[in-house]
């Protein structure tokens, strides 16, 4: 860095709003392959047959996270129980999970303790740092963190529980490579929502600029899509574009009100200046988005790849979308 960057970088005149809040997105790939590397840590768990696996969310999102896996999988080989406490019955036939990004939690510290005393198997997918992770009991095997990065990760959480998951049956070496085409997939996504390409070329921008001024109903028709769908619809909401999720066969939306009704009342038809309601289809076709009024479809071309793969990337293209600001409006002058 020369001294005239070094300059303005100290003097605050670089920052840019947008590439700091992308900061955390653009580690979703570094952060599978943080997962990939924690594999020889659960070399232990290959071949197990646990009675359950119960994942303790400490967080809306790692919750929605597991239950996005839970849905993926589905019919799943082994009870996945997903809560935000220890159950009564956990003991040395199970296997305890603690997904999610609170560094200080006293209640899931002591789940996590009291877990372990049981004689149940312990994972910890947490913070880089904070008391929950001088907790951890020595047997409890940690999956560690990105030093630099503080915001909560689906994808982490996603793959980190997926990879839980296939240990059970899957050959390690398999797994591994699984999760570093799957990383690369993600980076081939993110460098398509730069925060420097703008909304022609940029699908998470466009998606961004589509909710702008609107009530967001995510949904989706298959499996991977309704998954995306409720995922997306806790990840917005918490980032401040309040969202819900619908089953694409069972919802309704209105018709688009006409720009100007001039027989319009407003004591007999109420307000006009409600916001719109759109619609986000996951993981379909145009087409498919084309059979609901204000919809906009969000898929991708992922040949060769798995299905969570090609859920991965469109998971964070909508995180992505949370990032930008919206356009200046054009000046009346």
């Amino acid at each position: 860095m020369d001294n005239s960057s070094l300059e303005a970088y100290m003097d605050g005149s670089t920052y840019n709003r947008e590439t700091v809040k992308f900061y955390d997105v653009a580690h979703e790939g570094a952060q599978i392959r943080a997962v990939a590397g924690a594999i020889p840590a659960l070399q232990g768990i290959h071949g197990l047959a646990p009675r359950s696996v119960v994942v303790i969310a400490s967080d809306h999102v790692a919750d929605a996270s597991a239950r996005f896996v839970s849905r993926m999988r589905s019919p799943l080989r082994v009870p996945l129980v997903i809560t935000d406490a220890l159950p009564n019955y956990v003991g040395a036939l199970d296997m305890v999970v603690i997904l999610g990004d609170r560094a200080d939690a006293p209640d899931i510290s002591q789940a996590m303790i009291n877990a372990d005393r049981r004689g149940a198997t312990t994972i910890l997918v947490g913070p880089p740092r904070g008391p929950i992770l001088e907790d951890a009991p020595d047997d409890t095997v940690v999956i560690p963190a990105l030093p630099t990065v503080y915001g909560a990760s689906p994808a982490r959480s996603i793959t980190a529980l997926s990879t839980v998951l296939d240990l059970l049956e899957e050959n390690p070496d398999l797994v591994t490579q699984r999760l570093a085409d799957t990383a690369t997939c993600v980076d081939d996504e993110l460098e398509q929502l730069s925060p420097e390409r703008d909304a022609v070329v940029n699908p998470g921008r466009q998606l961004r600029e589509y909710a702008d001024l609107a009530r967001v109903v995510h949904t989706g028709q298959g499996r991977p899509g309704f998954a995306i769908a409720e995922l997306m619809a806790v990840i917005w909401s918490l980032k401040g574009i309040p969202s819900g999720a619908a089953a694409l066969e069972e919802i309704e939306l209105p018709p688009p009100a006409p720009a100007h009704d001039l027989f319009h009342d407003p004591l007999l038809d109420g307000p006009t200046d409600l916001l719109a309601l759109k619609a986000v289809v996951w993981a379909e076709d145009p087409e498919v988005a084309a059979t609901l009024p204000n919809a906009l479809a969000a898929n991708c071309d992922t040949p060769g790849t798995g299905p969570l793969a090609a859920a991965l990337k469109l998971i964070t293209r909508g995180l992505a979308a949370t990032a930008y600001d919206l356009p200046e409006a054009p000046s009346e002058d």
